[in-house]
């Protein structure tokens, strides 16, 4: 004997309430009291693997070295059902299943065996359904990982990035719901009040990290945002996304805008546009040794010295490069490091080269040459007497003292016992090794 349409309709209700209070936002139904089925509804069950595993694409889009995808969970098998009158003392549950990344043999196959566990209870079974796919579906279908899966589109989007999305999702629903002691203040808190770094997975509370951060942002720590675990091995300099999804948008920028001037500073081939209603950043072009063009207002400038170009032949004016090279030669360890986030380590160590060389040759040029009374020009005495003729511009002149000579009587100075190189013609010369000339007379 049958039990009547209204202990159908009791099973049924309870049957609804139970799955409603289970599954919640993952079951959804629609009521019809005027006319059957008088329930219908669609469960979605999560798909849960032991531990991360991977899944290959195929297709004309991916190719076989393209990476695999490391996923936890898959999208849900989706049981879409009507209740008939008599279900479920007489009738089995009206039911189809749908999933995105099962294949259609698999799925027919599934909905045999959750008939059979019908004909098996004769009773309300959306929970048994439910239970069976989410716990013993992939090893029935003998689904096993490493997966292949055919990257079709669906619904307008590749099967990959349906599957990526959908699994990032889950996990961040998993750590949302999950508890994690905070290493800054110490607290067990909530994971959706929490912030897990994507690179060593250390998680601390929102509240901590984002205080710790924009104190560290306004007073331009840049390079200590980082995980503020100590024994954090890794030690990596977060992403601008990362910072800004912490700090927020506001503070996010800033850093960013930190992150571009230390690079900018650092770099040795950048310099800023001398004009004050521009100051934009400026790459040299390695095809000049000193011109510069800014790129936003066109200005024109000298590299070395940041004033208007004066030409490749023109020396640059040095007096503020010597200022800043003997600042950085005289200054302590702290301070050169301030230097060279200002002006580039390569450009101080460039210049501090170029001013010892440019000392060096100071020394020498002195050491070794008189420059001419006329035109200043260093001239070098490689041999001979201690009367000199420029180069340059034919002056004579006495290289002991660098007085000019007559160039009519030359050796009158070498002759004037009022002058100090009075008899000192041949002055660090060897006298036998030259002619002496005839109208010099020793007296």
């Amino acid at each position: 004997m049958f039990d009547s349409e209204d202990d159908c309709q009791i099973q049924q209700e309870n049957e609804i309430m139970a799955i409603k209070a289970i599954y919640e936002q993952d079951f959804t139904y629609t009521e019809n009291s005027i006319k059957a089925p008088r329930f219908r509804g669609v469960l979605s069950i999560k798909i849960s693997l032991p531990q991360e595993d991977l899944i290959f694409f195929t297709g004309e889009r991916n190719a076989s070295s393209d990476p695999p995808l490391k996923v936890r969970y898959l999208p849900p098998v989706k049981i879409i059902f009507a209740m008939p009158n008599d279900y479920p003392n007489q009738k089995a549950l009206k039911f189809e299943l749908e999933c995105l990344w099962m294949r259609w043999d698999w799925l027919r196959k599934l909905e045999r065996k959750l008939l059979q566990i019908w004909e098996e209870k004769k009773e309300v079974v959306l929970d048994y359904f439910a239970e069976f796919i989410q716990y013993e579906a992939l090893d029935y279908l003998q689904i096993t990982f490493p997966l292949r899966l055919n990257d079709d589109y669906i619904g307008g989007s590749m099967l990959k990035t349906i599957i990526h999305t959908y699994n990032q999702q889950a996990m961040n629903q998993d750590f949302a719901n999950d508890h994690f002691n905070c290493g800054i203040c110490l607290e067990e808190k909530r994971g959706e009040r929490c912030f897990q770094l994507r690179t060593c997975q250390h998680v601390f509370c929102q509240e901590c990290l984002s205080e710790y951060f924009i104190m560290l942002i306004r007073e331009g720590f840049i390079l200590q945002i980082k995980c503020p675990d100590p024994g954090c091995k890794s030690q990596h300099k977060l992403s601008a996304d990362e910072v800004s999804e912490i700090v927020g948008p506001e503070m996010g920028k800033r850093y960013s805008d930190l992150l571009e001037k230390q690079k900018l500073e650092t770099d040795p081939l950048v310099t800023y546009c001398p004009r004050i209603i521009c100051q934009a950043p400026v790459k040299k072009d390695s095809n000049f040794e000193k011109l510069c063009i800014c790129t936003k207002c066109r200005f024109a400038f000298c590299w070395f010295c940041q004033r208007t170009w004066h030409g490749a032949s023109t020396p640059c004016h040095l007096d503020n490069t010597k200022k800043i090279v003997e600042e950085y030669m005289n200054a302590d360890e702290s301070t050169k490091a301030i230097m060279e986030l200002r002006y580039g380590a390569k450009n101080l160590e460039k210049l501090v080269r170029d001013a010892t060389a440019e000392l060096e040759t100071d020394k020498w040029v002195k050491s070794n040459t008189q420059p001419c009374p006329q035109c200043e020009t260093p001239i070098e005495k490689s041999m001979g007497c201690n009367h000199m003729v420029c180069t340059r511009c034919e002056t004579h002149f006495c290289y002991l003292c660098g007085h000019w000579i007559d160039s009519k009587e030359p050796y009158k100075h070498f002759n004037d016992s009022k002058s100090p190189c009075n008899q000192r013609l041949f002055d660090g010369v060897n006298v036998d090794d030259f002619d002496i000339p005839d109208d010099f007379v020793i007296v």
